[in-house]
């Protein structure tokens, strides 16, 4: 009698575990099956951090489950991609579309956008291979004094209107610069010009070498269009020499250095001595040579 009450009781145990393990698959399975559809729906929706929580919920759910983690490397791979090319690290953003796009049995909303932003990479890549073309021949004219030339190559990246996208950032910051540096030295030679104008008239009617009366029409539009020699226009920064004053003492000094190179100091306001001075500190050459080579 007893023996028979262990087996009924033992029969009851086994089916009590048995059901408990069958409904706690059972719920696991649908756990699983829920989080991957949420995941799937999450990757249309574009919200891709949610996508990959639901990849390792689901993996949680079934350990080492292929799908789950073919899944989430996908998205993963998707979002470095996206993150890349936003740092504008366009060939390692190349390299993780390539791999979504390359999965199989993953995502095909995935791999159809990774198609597509492979191939915007490559235009990208291609457009920056040409804007560093035209930027360092700009820079090129630059460095030959050809300012207005250099400009003029730069406009060919202006008037591009895919040369302003954030893409090209880092060109695009380098070519305003460079348009500035060509707009100074514009600026530069053309008061070169003006100072040798005002030095040519002045000695040949040294009785009038101050007076603008004296000059030609073409040497008073260049004197005109010099915004360093008239006094009462000049500023702080502009009698200045590496952040520090041009002192009386210089100007003097530097007069005689001009008269002895050939030029003609006495036909120079002060500001004419401090524009030569500073331009031949940026052009890096001495006073005497930059007098030889523009004031005579």
């Amino acid at each position: 009698m007893k023996k028979w009450v262990w087996v009924v009781a033992t029969i009851v145990v086994a089916l009590l575990i048995g059901g408990y393990a069958y409904s706690n698959h059972h719920a696991t399975a649908k756990e699983y099956q829920a989080a991957m559809a949420n995941g799937r729906t999450a990757i249309e929706s574009k919200h891709y951090t949610q996508a990959e929580s639901y990849f390792q919920n689901a993996l949680k759910r079934r350990l080492n489950d292929k799908t789950a983690q073919r899944y989430l490397t996908q998205t993963q791979r998707y979002v470095d991609g996206e993150d890349a090319l936003e740092a504008r690290h366009f060939s390692t953003a190349e390299n993780h579309y390539a791999a979504v796009k390359a999965t199989t049995n993953g995502s095909s909303v995935l791999v159809t956008r990774a198609k597509d932003r492979y191939k915007q990479v490559k235009a990208i890549k291609a457009n920056v291979k040409q804007f560093k073309q035209l930027l360092s021949k700009a820079q090129g004219e630059n460095k030959a004094l050809n300012y207005g030339q250099s400009n003029t190559t730069l406009d060919e990246l202006f008037n591009n209107a895919k040369f302003r996208q954030s893409y090209y950032k880092n060109l695009y910051d380098q070519a305003l610069a460079l348009r500035k540096a060509n707009n100074a030295g514009q600026t530069s030679q053309t008061s070169s010009a003006a100072v040798a104008a005002s030095s040519s008239t002045a000695a040949s009617s040294p009785s009038t070498s101050s007076s603008s009366a004296s000059l030609t029409s073409s040497e008073k539009q260049a004197a005109k269009n010099y915004s360093g020699s008239n006094e009462y226009t000049v500023t702080q920064s502009q009698k200045e020499l590496d952040g520090k004053t041009i002192t009386a003492q210089q100007i003097t000094s530097a007069r005689k250095t001009i008269d002895s190179a050939g030029g003609n100091a006495s036909a120079m306001s002060d500001q004419d001595v401090r524009v030569a001075m500073q331009q031949a500190a940026k052009k890096n050459v001495s006073l005497a040579k930059y007098t030889s080579q523009y004031l005579k």
